[in-house]
């Protein structure tokens, strides 16, 4: 074992001094072993001990502290212990009922011990955390300002930013650290604020302010105010401190402020009120300038806002003075009190007075005065009543005059009348005359043509006028008027329009120098002109409209459209017209009994369903609807809806327009196109049809002129020419079908034609078919071809004959009928106009809808094969178009046919049936004639024939060889027989051509159809010679004859 030295016991002299200095210290010493243990205690400031010294020496730390607490201060002596240097910790104990903190210093002793040395650091500690809030405190004021503080180096670079640097320029307070804040500044402000930027760096403590504008994160400028002060000499701060707010809004509210304060101010000054405003006392505090206007106050009495003298100025002007100041000292007694009332002024104007207390701040602190002249606007109300009047005495009057008398004393209520005419223009008998007129100097106004008088004047430009002494000799100078009777002072007149047209002049005028008229006595009698107008047309006319009225609701009854009201809801129809009464044949009751669902067609229901399904509110257009008659008869409608209010129930109003008739006319338009299709092809084909019976005809002729009447041949030859004769016939017809046949019209009285037909007629009938005629006798004249209106009837003679296999009755009837306006029915439409009918009635068989149709078409026929060709009607068809008529057919199986042929009525006397004379024979002539035909068999048959009546023939193949041929033929030629429609030049072409060179040639056209220049709309113009293909020499010999010998 190791020998244990002694310790050294200290002298009393050292202890006293060891005791003593342990005892100035105020600082706890502790010595611990590495276990913990409180091995000595050092006897200083005993007030720092956690417990007394005398019972912590042997104690462990556990023994005295919190396990925690312990633990930590263990580890605090074993990390010194180990790292053989001093730890330094801070901690806190609970001592004398205080929190003490301490700062220790824990060293090594020995390998096994530590020094322990706590100092109270609880005072500084406070300080430090006192030091820590205010800085907080500091930096929450700088954080949280809606100012933004900014600090600046000596070169503008930005040190720091506070947070409001986001919401104020975008940016955070972070961003432009580092950044130069010139930068950020507007280019234009730029210059200014480095100015500043100097006056403050030569300036410590210096504080400046401007305006400037500064870049927004966003690319905007924003208006800041900005503050600076230069605190670089202050250690703590060391920086140019700038405050800065967003002014932008502020400044916006001010220019808005002063805006609305500009505008308020414009507005008091503008308004068309006199405007007054007056303390409780009744002094002036302001007024704008149209109450000084209003009231006609010199400004020199308002410049000096004096009450009294302004007052004086108000009384004298107003009508009744003592009750207009008893009402100004009413309100003025009654602060909170508003007064409306009406002022009326000597001269006869009329003011609206408007009194309201002006408060600020919730009470009353004056009065508003407001002054509105309506005069103009009573006046026009007055105007404006007595047009009314003169309405309501167009209605009372029983007489013109006594409607002028009323009419004179409405305008003198309005204005001085004294001297008042009317005159009235009859453009019929070029007459004015003057049947009302009241006059101090003139008692005669006899009726006179218009001359050059001053009502002339108005009546001529249509203006009103107002006519002075200057005015007057003023026009006379210019020559445009002349003194007409007593000279007037002032003289007013204005037209008397219905729309556009003059029909009057109304008048006043004054010969007395105090009565002056101006443009308001003009206006006065320009507002009443129209309806006095209307009043004296009213009058005029009233015995013309009581004689049309009837006429007139006719049409109106007839021709409306069927009108519905229905209940949006329940479709019950709440209200009908009579157009729908009569259109569906319901009575009012029947209708408003049903709902829309009853006048629909069953097939319509679904389509219906979906409408009302669907109904948009602005209303709808709905076409091809079905709708049902009581009868059970459907027709289609377009209907028109839109929604209204009805009885104060949702409905809807239906328009229903009838379109069965306009679909009926797109089909008769369809047939019309199909027929004129048809048409031209059927001339067509009779065009070249012509041309080849021509040459077969006359070939037959000339074979049957050169046999002798025993030949065995003949009987075939007979044959040929019977077959081209009916060939012939079919021709005409296609070419009366396709209207391209040549009409020589005459005026015929249509009961004549049908008079003359009555014997051929009835033995065309027989005698189990009763004829019946009824002939009216203004049925009139008509402008046609005989023999083609003949051909009319009697095809419709046969195919009713027809119908009625079993016998019946047929009805021919004559009748006229005059359209003022265009008439439909079923497929047919009617123009306006004058006509006479031929209506065929027949008790037969009857058509279809289907046969209907097709009725006109070429070759149609119901007949068994070998009774008909189909041509009959459609013969009929375009005889009847190319005479310019109409046809219409009406016609139910087993119930008959009717049908009505309408011609035009033509005026004058009617043509005498010309008898027809006996044939001649053909007589020949030496007369050369220059023969031009495309066609090769007609121009050798025409060549031949002419020949062979000793005339010389020159032909040609087409216009240019005629003209060359007639070029080389020195001679005379004596007659052109030429075909009007040839390739490259035409007949008349061709005459014309010739005519020049020799103008003693005659011309003689020939042609199997009607399109060609003249014969115009299938009529043979006056003067031209033609012939009709198909021709045989005969015919054609003595046409050439006749046309030579016409002189």
């Amino acid at each position: 074992m190791r020998a244990v030295t002694p310790p050294v016991r200290p002298q009393p002299d050292a202890a006293a001094e060891l005791e003593a200095l342990f005892a100035a210290m105020s600082d706890v010493i502790l010595v611990l072993d590495v276990a913990g243990r409180y091995v000595k205690v050092a006897p200083t400031n005993s007030a720092l001990l956690y417990r007394p010294a005398a019972e912590l020496v042997g104690r462990t730390l556990h023994d005295v502290f919190e396990p925690a607490l312990a633990e930590a201060f263990l580890r605090h002596i074993r990390t010194a212990l180990e790292r053989r240097e001093t730890v330094h910790a801070e901690y806190a104990l609970p001592i004398g009922g205080h929190e003490v903190w301490f700062a220790a210093a824990i060293s090594p002793l020995g390998p096994d011990r530590v020094v322990w040395v706590a100092r109270d650091v609880t005072e500084r500690r406070r300080a430090a955390e006192a030091l820590r809030a205010s800085e907080q405190r500091f930096r929450q004021l700088v954080e949280h300002s809606s100012d933004v503080i900014t600090l600046l180096g000596p070169d503008g670079t930005v040190l720091y930013a506070s947070q409001s640097t986001q919401p104020v320029l975008g940016y955070r307070s972070t961003e432009n650290v580092g950044r130069n804040v010139f930068e950020l500044i507007h280019p234009d402000d730029r210059a200014a604020a480095l100015e500043l930027f100097g006056e403050l760096m030569q300036q410590p403590g210096h504080l400046v302010k401007t305006e400037l504008r500064a870049l927004h994160k966003d690319g905007t400028w924003r208006r800041l105010e900005a503050v600076g002060v230069n605190r670089l000499d202050n250690p703590a701060i060391s920086a140019i401190v700038v405050t800065y707010r967003d002014i932008t809004e502020r400044q916006r509210t001010e220019q808005d402020l002063r805006e609305t304060l500009s505008l308020l101010n414009a507005t008091f000054e503008s308004t068309a009120d006199g405007i007054l405003v007056v303390d409780l006392a009744g002094r002036i505090v302001s007024f704008n300038r149209k109450f000084a206007e209003l009231w006609r106050i010199p400004d020199s009495v308002l410049e000096q806002k004096n009450a009294a003298q302004t007052l004086a100025f108000v009384v004298e002007q107003v009508a009744e003075p003592e009750q207009f100041l008893a009402r100004i000292g009413e309100l003025y007694a009654r602060p909170e009190a508003s007064s409306f009332d009406v002022l009326t002024f000597k001269d006869g104007r009329i003011f609206e007075r408007l009194s309201q207390p002006q408060r600020i701040g919730g009470r009353s602190v004056g009065r508003v005065w407001s002054f509105r002249d309506v005069t103009e606007t009573r006046r026009a109300e007055r105007v404006q009543l007595a047009t009314y009047r003169i309405s309501e005495a167009a209605q009372s009057a029983r007489s013109l005059q006594e409607l002028f008398a009323a009419i004179h004393e409405i305008v003198g209520e309005l204005m001085p009348a004294k001297n008042f005419y009317i005159a009235l223009y009859d453009p019929a008998t070029e007459l004015l005359s003057f049947p009302y007129h009241v006059d101090e100097m003139d008692a005669d106004f006899p009726s006179k043509r218009p001359g050059k008088g001053l009502t002339e004047y108005v009546l001529r430009t249509g203006q009103p006028l107002l006519v002075t002494p200057e005015v007057q000799a003023e026009l006379e100078r210019r020559g445009e008027v002349e003194l007409i009777g007593a000279p007037s002072i002032d003289w007013v007149g204005v037209p008397l329009k219905i729309g556009d047209r003059t029909i009057g002049v109304l008048v006043a005028q004054t010969y007395a120098p105090g009565i002056r008229y101006g443009e308001t006595e003009k206006h006065i009698l320009q507002f009443v002109s129209t309806q006095v107008a209307m009043a004296i047309e009213r009058k005029r006319t009233e015995e013309q409209l009581h004689e049309s009225e009837r006429k007139y609701r006719l049409l109106f009854e007839t021709n409306p459209e069927p009108m519905f009201v229905y209940d949006f809801e329940t479709l019950r129809i709440l209200a009908v017209n009579d157009a729908a009464i009569t259109r569906y044949g319901y009575s009012e009751r029947e209708f408003l009994e049903r709902t829309i669902r009853d006048i629909r067609s069953p097939d319509d229901q679904a389509r219906l369903d979906e409408e009302l399904g669907r109904r948009p509110d602005e209303g709808a257009v709905r076409t091809g609807v079905r709708h049902r008659a009581k009868d059970g008869k459907l027709f289609e409608v377009d209907l028109v809806t839109r929604p209204l209010e009805f009885a104060g129930r949702r409905a809807r109003l239906i328009l229903a327009h009838d379109v069965t008739a306009q679909r009926q006319l797109e089909e008769q338009l369809r047939q019309s196109q199909k027929m004129e299709a048809v048409g031209q092809l059927a001339g067509g084909i009779a065009h070249d049809f012509n041309n080849l019976l021509t040459a077969i005809l006359g070939s037959t002729q000339l074979l049957l002129n050169n046999m002798p009447s025993g030949d065995p041949r003949r009987e075939d030859a007979e044959e040929i020419r019977h077959a081209g004769q009916r060939a012939a016939e079919l021709t005409r017809q296609l070419l009366a079908f396709s209207r391209r046949q040549v009409l020589a019209p005459k005026v015929l009285e249509l009961n004549a034609v049908v008079g003359n037909m009555d014997r051929m007629l009835r033995r065309l009938l027989g005698e189990d078919v009763e004829l019946v005629t009824s002939l009216d006798p203004t049925a009139g004249a008509v402008n046609a071809d005989p023999g083609q209106l003949e051909q009319v009837l009697l095809n419709l003679a046969v195919n009713a004959r027809d119908a009625m296999p079993g016998g019946g009755r047929l009805s021919i009837e004559t009748t006229r009928l005059a359209l003022h306006e265009e008439h439909l029915e079923r497929r047919h439409r009617l123009p306006p106009g004058d006509y006479a009918c031929l209506v065929v009635t027949d008790t037969g068989v009857g058509m279809d809808e289907a046969t209907q149709a097709h009725l006109f078409e070429p070759f149609f026929t119901t007949k068994e094969v070998g009774k008909g060709t189909g041509l009959g009607l459609a013969t009929v068809y375009g005889i009847v178009k190319q005479s310019g008529g109409y046809i219409w057919v009406y016609s139910e199986p087993r119930r008959g046919t009717t049908v009505k042929v309408y011609l035009p009525r033509v005026p004058g006397a009617a043509e005498a049936p010309a008898p027809t004379p006996p044939p001649r024979a053909a007589r020949g002539g030496t007369e050369t004639v220059l023969l031009v035909e495309d066609a090769a068999p007609v121009r050798a048959l025409a060549r031949r024939s002419l020949e062979a009546c000793g005339y010389r023939v020159l032909d040609a193949s087409d216009g240019p060889s005629a003209l060359e041929l007639s070029a080389r033929h020195a001679a005379g030629i004596d007659l052109l027989v030429t075909d009007v429609v040839m390739p490259g030049m035409s007949g008349r072409e061709l005459a014309e051509r010739l005519a020049p060179q020799r103008p003693e040639m005659k011309v003689l056209y020939t042609s199997g159809y009607t399109d060609d220049a003249m014969v115009r709309q299938g009529v043979l113009n006056a003067g031209v010679a033609f012939l009709q293909k198909p021709f045989v020499p005969d015919m054609l010999a003595r046409k050439v004859r006749e046309v030579l010998d016409g002189g």
